[in-house]
Parts: structure tokens; sequence; C-alpha cells
């Protein structure tokens, strides 16, 4: 057993797709299955088994993937700390990020704070086009953005995926849709949406009306109470990224159900770091991704 099976088991227990686990890690998905059953064979025990609506954890491996987290966790803080402990931080850091890794953002700066208090740090809310037009104009030094995975690599721009997701349905608690897993595109069509003011979520509205026919639009906000208000009233459906969706679950999960769209070809979407090329890469923006990270994986 070693560390990068740990990290492994992570990913797999987090996104429930040998596929996309596999993308994350940017591993080949036969070399994380084979790492897995290694695992597995050590141990002797199946940690996961393959499922209708995915990889999920078995009966008896899922207390064993639980001590994986929590080992993995440790791990990683003794090697940020480490690292955080060679050199003391310092300057500004400005960051640009989606509306839904505010709270992660908000936590992470915290932690940075505390240890390098000489840091001084500026945060604001945008959407990913405008984000990068902030990074290409050096008015943010890290961005947290969604693009799709067409429109990479970004020219003059690094990007750094921290996962890849796609498009989902939203409803309220009450719907009757709720209680489902995925619903298909004749039947999403039924329903009027209400839509956050996003590229991805116009993108995705473009696509779908090309392959299957307009929908109704009630209205098109900045804000998300608005959109949450008419999901728990019954008044409509909405379109958002699965990963501000799991993101979010402990908060919304009682709330709002994510349904799969069924049969609709669309652009995988890369969630993920983008800076500027041309800036030399400071240390404060390595640390502060890593820091990310590791927020992100073990949340």
């Amino acid at each position: 057993m070693n560390l990068e099976q740990l990290m492994y088991v992570v990913e797999l227990s987090k996104s429930k797709s040998l596929s996309e686990a596999a993308a994350n890690l940017h591993i080949s998905q036969s070399a994380l299955s084979q790492s897995i059953t290694s695992l597995e064979k050590e141990l002797g025990l199946k940690l996961f088994r393959r499922a209708r609506t995915g990889t999920l954890p078995t009966a008896e491996g899922a207390s064993i993937i639980k001590k994986v987290h929590e080992a993995a966790k440790i791990i990683e803080e003794i090697r940020l700390e480490a690292a955080s402990s060679l050199s003391s931080l310092s300057g500004e850091l400005r960051l640009s990020t989606m509306p839904a890794q505010m709270k992660t953002m908000v936590k992470v700066i915290a932690w940075l704070k505390k240890e390098h208090p000489a840091l001084r740090i500026e945060v604001s809310e945008d959407g990913s086009l405008n984000t990068l037009g902030s990074v290409r104009e050096g008015l943010a030094d890290l961005g947290m953005i969604a693009m799709r995975e067409d429109k990479l690599p970004i020219e003059g721009l690094s990007f750094h995926s921290l996962c890849k997701g796609k498009m989902v349905a939203l409803v309220g608690a009450q719907s009757p849709l709720a209680s489902r897993a995925s619903i298909s595109p004749e039947e999403l069509r039924q329903y009027p949406f209400v839509l956050y003011k996003d590229d991805h979520v116009d993108q995705f509205i473009l696509d779908f009306t090309r392959q299957h026919g307009p929908v109704e639009v009630l209205f098109r906000t900045d804000y998300d109470v608005a959109i949450q208000s008419a999901l728990l009233e019954g008044l409509a459906v909405s379109i958002g990224h699965d990963y501000s969706f799991r993101q979010n679950a402990n908060e919304t999960i009682r709330q709002f159900a994510m349904l799969e769209i069924e049969d609709f070809f669309q652009q995988p979407v890369h969630f993920g770091w983008v800076r500027a090329k041309t800036r030399p890469n400071a240390p404060v923006m390595d640390y502060f991704i890593n820091r990310f990270e590791h927020e992100y994986t073990f949340k």
C-alpha cells in the first residue's frame, strides 16, 4: 500500500466513476483499475463494486475507504505544512472565482493568512469569461473558471484542471422529478427554465435547442437565491454544473435534486485554475493551488 493508491481510492470514492477519476488523476483508466485491484488483493477484500449509478464502495469496503480518506488527508496536511515552513510568503495575491467556490476560497484564505500574516489577499466573484479577461489584463493572479474541453488549451494562459464535469438539470426537492436519477430531453422541454447568467449555461441552451428543440425560459439572473426560490416553489427547473452542485451538496441535498440528462451530447467541462504564462510563477500561487486542491479533495 502506498500514498498513490490511497489518493486513487479517495478520488474514485468521490467521483464514483472510473473514467472520471482517471481523468481527474491524469492517468489511464486501466492504470487506475489495476492499482485499485492490486490494493484490494493486498487487503483481501473488495473496496468497490460496479452499479448502474457508477462505481460504489462495497459494504465491507466502506469503513476501509473512510480510514483511507483520513490517512491520506493527514499525509497531505503534513506535506503542505512542511512546504509552508520552508519560507515565509508575503506580497499580494489577487484571486477571482466562480460563485460556487467562494466558501472553499474563504476557508483556504483563512489558512493562508494564519500561516503567513504578511500576505495580502484580494478576492472577487465573477463568471469564467470575465475572470479570463482579468487574468489576461493582469487584474487577477489566479482565476477559478469552468472551461469546455473543446476550448482547451487557452491561448496565452496556463490552465490547471481540478476536475471534469458536465451540465445537469436541477429541481426542487418537492418536485415529482426529485426522486429520479435522470430525465430525457423530451420530458425536460415540458418544464419552464430559470437560468443563471453564465456563458456555459447559455451554450448549453443553444446546444440543447439545436439537438432537441427550444425551451421556455422564465428568466435569467445573477442571483442564486432567485433561482433557488423558483425551484423550491416548483415553478421551474434549472441547469447547472454537477461540480457546483456536489461542492455544496451538504447544504443543498435536502432542498434540491440533480438529474442526469439522457441522450444529450455535450462537451465535458473542466474546472480549474488559470494564470498568465508571461508572469513568473510566484511560490504563493503554487501553494494556494495545493491548499485549495487539498480542501476540495478532502472536503
